[in-house]
């Protein structure tokens, strides 16, 4: 897997091997920011976007954003609460986006 701590987020990019047990080593970690996880090469099934969900709803509770990026989503019913994006840019624009409204907030 590819990690990369970026200047607004941590970049994580599983390869198919690791397709089953990249969920458990994000949900094991530790993570202090907001994630961008890279599927763009990697077929989407109904126990990944089983796994996706639990690491989104840890992500959420830590007050953190988990953004996906999948060229085409997946027609799965449980796909509704993810931020799936099809580019890298437009991953790293929501992310952006996520931060500033979170800066914003005590101010309003």
């Amino acid at each position: 897997m590819i990690s990369e701590k970026r200047a607004t987020h941590l970049y994580l990019k599983p390869d198919n091997k690791e397709k089953k047990s990249f969920s458990s080593v994000i949900l094991s970690s530790d993570f202090s920011s907001d994630i961008l996880i890279d599927l763009s090469s990697l077929e989407t099934d109904q126990s990944l976007v089983f796994s996706l969900n639990q690491i989104n709803q840890d992500i959420v509770s830590k007050g953190f954003c988990l953004v996906i990026v999948l060229k085409e989503a997946p027609s799965i019913f449980d796909i509704e609460p993810l931020n799936i994006v099809p580019t890298l840019i437009e991953a790293v624009d929501y992310i952006q986006m996520e931060q500033i409204q979170r800066d914003l907030k005590p101010s309003l």
